[in-house]
């Protein structure tokens, strides 16, 4: 099955199209439309990321809509219709969000969830292989927009998602910054425990890669690893501990004392914005100023800087999503008129509702109640075949047999309170 490719201009045009407000579209069919559900963290410390993805995707809907909405397999135009929902950044909501929006509502496909741990949970009640009738899991296809954690859709063949890849990303930055800091040698860092996507990229993404490059951690290194993803990551998280955290600390004194006594000439903080700036602040407090600092993906964000721009100055962190294209800067432009951010989550939320659109329209949804499990059967196909699309940076490839997407990313660097593409390997 063949694809067809959203073009750049035409990108460009629907971005344009969500900043202009038009009397709804005389030629959608009013009886009939393409029904998404989304769902992310509304509520708790995590709530910007799911307001964010809910913004974003209801620019996405209502410039689709407004450029005409979708065509279905008869030719009816039809507009596409979101319902979002608050998963929290908690497994059992997220499992159970899915399982009313399956069961429940003519839903099309699902968006979500935020958190990597909740994904991984969620994923695991999909039926795990297409057509295994000994397999009574969900049969229902996943667009993910935010969870981000290496390798979680192949848990199952229904799960797909639209993120960068942590490994590559990482893999690259440490070998810029090994030009770019040719006396750097050593580094140390901490991470939030009780959050699978920061503790495991950590453990067994960060740290691994900084090593590859030739970093190595203070006091001669850590037992095990090699510079290979995931070998050693138990013995990175041992030796981290007295400067690791969880998501609701507040006080991190005795994690920063950690990371002066180390003396490293590069540090890494992996977590998400909340503790990131607590963190930061407290380094700051403490007058520890690296050579190099190093943060998460997901806090290449506009809530880490809105909470301590100052304390940030100068991290460098990989994205899949800067405000460096005409695209991208009216998304940028649409999600904070529909009172979020866009960063390399929630941007990818606006990528996945254009390729639902392409999707709908290369195999022939038909929308009708009726049709229900035969259209979500056709976007799954649909899905597995997509090869390629133009994203917000650029061209977006597919890992077929993961679900995994390969998309474009750049280098930023916190500069006098704006993230600042430093290097662009596209």
């Amino acid at each position: 099955m063949s694809i067809k490719r959203l073009s750049a201009a035409a990108l460009a045009g629907v971005v344009a199209a969500a900043l202009v407000a038009f009397a709804p579209t005389a030629s959608a069919a009013s009886d009939r439309t393409v029904k998404i559900a989304g769902w992310g963290a509304k509520s708790g410390p995590l709530r910007s990321f799911g307001v964010n993805s809910e913004a974003v995707l209801k620019a996405a809907v209502q410039a689709i809509n407004d450029a005409g909405g979708v065509k279905l397999g008869d030719g009816t135009m039809a507009d596409m219709e979101l319902d979002y929902h608050d998963s929290a950044c908690n497994a059992d909501q997220a499992i159970s969000v899915a399982r009313k929006v399956e069961s429940q509502s003519e839903a099309l496909i699902g968006i979500g969830p935020t958190c990597s741990g909740a994904a991984a949970a969620m994923y695991g009640i999909f039926q795990k292989t297409v057509d295994d009738d000994s397999d009574t899991g969900l049969q229902f296809p996943i667009l993910t927009d935010t969870a981000i954690r290496p390798g979680l859709a192949k848990k199952s063949q229904w799960t797909f998602r639209n993120v960068p890849n942590e490994i590559t990303m990482y893999d690259e930055l440490f070998k810029w910054l090994r030009e770019q800091y040719p006396d750097v040698s050593t580094i140390y860092g901490g991470t939030e425990t009780d959050q699978a996507h920061s503790k495991l990229t950590f453990a067994i993404v960060i740290v691994p890669m900084a090593k590859k490059h030739g970093f190595e951690w203070v006091g001669g290194g850590i037992e095990g690893v090699t510079g290979a993803v995931r070998e050693g990551y138990e013995n990175v998280l041992e030796v981290s501990k007295s400067s690791n955290w969880l998501l609701a600390d507040t006080n991190f004194s005795v994690q920063a004392r950690a990371f002066k006594k180390s003396g490293a000439d590069m540090m890494i903080v992996s977590s998400h914005p909340f503790t990131t700036c607590g963190m930061l602040k407290e380094m700051k407090r403490q007058r520890i100023n690296p050579k190099v600092l190093v943060g998460l993906t997901s806090s290449s964000s506009a809530e880490t800087l809105k909470g301590c721009a100052d304390a940030a100055e100068g991290i460098y962190i990989p994205t899949g999503f800067a405000p460096i294209t005409e695209a991208a800067a009216m998304v940028a432009a649409a999600a904070e008129a529909n009172g979020g951010s866009a960063d390399l989550h929630s941007a990818a939320a606006w990528e996945n509702a254009h390729i639902i659109k392409q999707v709908v329209e290369a195999t022939g949804v038909m929308a009708k109640p009726e049709t229900l499990a035969e259209d979500r059967r056709k976007m799954r196909d649909g899905l597995e075949a997509l090869v390629n699309v133009d994203g917000l940076l650029g061209e977006i490839g597919r890992v077929q047999d993961e679900g995994e997407s390969i998309k474009p990313y750049v280098f930023v660097q916190a500069r006098s309170g704006d993230w600042e593409v430093v290097h662009d390997p596209r």
